[in-house]
């Protein structure tokens, strides 16, 4: 038992503190109460908690199970107006329920979390998607308790397990094999996400009424980001090669530039196949936006700058005083426009067909002229392509340099 005293505009009010079989009540007493009035409040309190217990099990009030208690914390998060709520909607859905659903909240122990956290990995799942569903656990768990609905967080040391953060960055010949290996709406988001350093999701949702024509040519205004952890510019400006890859070669009078996909979820598989076509590996698509980064460094470009061109908020109070960063954002695409010309041109050594993706092709010896490489979908067993007569030449079929004459 703990008595808290707190002021307040009506003078001092007492406030019981009492655990009772695993549950947590914090009454009030009274307000401008005597030491010996607050103990006699204290104890007609604790009796009644008591008798409460002793009623029969029909009559006591159970805990809601974990499925139960989901409408009310989803109407606090839109109460609040969290922006990302579709994400934890779908980890509460898809995830939590179906593992800590029937359960009641009083009877989540440290090992259900455990379980949990192993089931996904055989599902699978990357550390990074655990620690987000984990977090969801713990902050519905967490306003269980602010509701008093729980008595505390049993979860609450969680190993939950960490993110490690991707530095990967493409290389050169990777975008070079990826630009043999795409399809042309693929090869556009590709660009797109290397010259304006977007995310898959906006660049699938951008809107042809997105473009701006100002005076030093087109910018793009997206809408804001889904949270604060995922901002987007107020205005991106867009060289040359942004905005051919924006307007494709069909001409478009409104709409969304890439009606093909929905949303990212949608444009993965597409992207996980291009880069088994090019013979690329462990790429992810939100790589091309560390490497818009990296490229803006290398280009030369200020710090501050690549910073308001990510989204980032700046540190300290420059964001509030400092405005008009137009021409200098403008300055610094076209800076990435010839530096991202020039790692395209950038001789890597790789040789890569332009007409058939390098993983279509079969592999043959090196006596073999590459003009006699077959497509592996086009190859059937009753091809001669099988048979001991493919390296015969007939003498028909041979023909002499024009050069030499007989």
């Amino acid at each position: 038992m703990n008595i808290c005293r707190v002021r307040t505009p009506r003078g001092v009010r007492a406030v019981l503190t009492y655990w009772y079989k695993k549950r947590r009540y914090r009454p009030v007493l009274g307000h401008n109460l005597t030491v010996d009035q607050e103990r006699e409040e204290a104890l007609k309190l604790i009796a009644a908690i008591h008798a409460h217990h002793t009623r029969p099990s029909g009559e006591a009030t159970q805990s809601p199970t974990f499925s139960e208690f989901i409408p009310a914390y989803m109407q606090y998060l839109r109460t609040k107006r969290v922006a990302d709520l579709d994400r934890n909607e779908t980890a509460l859905r898809l995830h939590l329920v179906p593992h800590f659903g029937p359960k009641r909240l009083p009877e989540i122990r440290l090992a259900d979390g455990l379980s949990y956290i192993d089931q996904r990995r055989q599902q699978k799942a990357a550390d990074g998607t655990i620690e987000r569903e984990c977090a969801v656990l713990g902050a519905l768990l967490n306003w269980a308790v602010e509701c008093e609905v729980l008595d505390r967080n049993r979860l609450r040391r969680l190993p939950v397990p960490e993110y490690q953060k991707r530095e990967r960055l493409a290389e050169a010949w990777e975008l070079q094999k990826l630009r043999a290996a795409a399809s042309p709406e693929v090869w556009r988001m590709i660009t797109i996400a290397l010259q304006t350093g977007l995310r898959e999701t906006k660049i699938i949702e951008s809107h042809r009424e997105w473009l701006v024509g100002r005076g030093d040519g087109l910018w793009l205004v997206p809408t804001p980001g889904r949270s604060r952890h995922k901002r987007v510019p107020k205005a991106i400006p867009l060289n040359g090669l942004a905005e051919e890859a924006f307007m494709g070669t069909v001409p478009r009078i409104g709409g969304r530039f890439f009606e093909r996909w929905k949303d990212a979820n949608s444009f993965k598989h597409r992207w996980d196949t291009t880069c088994k076509r090019a013979g690329v590996h462990d790429l992810h698509f939100h790589d091309l936006r560390h490497t818009f980064a990296t490229w803006l460094m290398q280009a030369g470009v200020d710090y501050v700058i690549v910073e308001k061109l990510l989204g980032h908020r700046l540190p300290g109070t420059g964001e509030l005083y400092v405005h008009d960063w137009d021409g200098q954002l403008r300055e610094a695409a076209t800076r990435l426009e010839a530096f991202t010309e020039a790692k395209l041109r950038e001789e890597t050594g790789v040789q890569v067909p332009l007409e058939v993706p390098p993983s279509y092709v079969e592999p043959s010896p090196s006596r073999i002229s590459a003009g006699n490489v077959v497509p592996r979908d086009r190859i059937e067993l009753s091809t001669p392509a099988f048979s001991e007569q493919t390296e015969v030449r007939k003498i028909n079929d041979f023909r002499f340099p024009s050069s030499i004459s007989l």
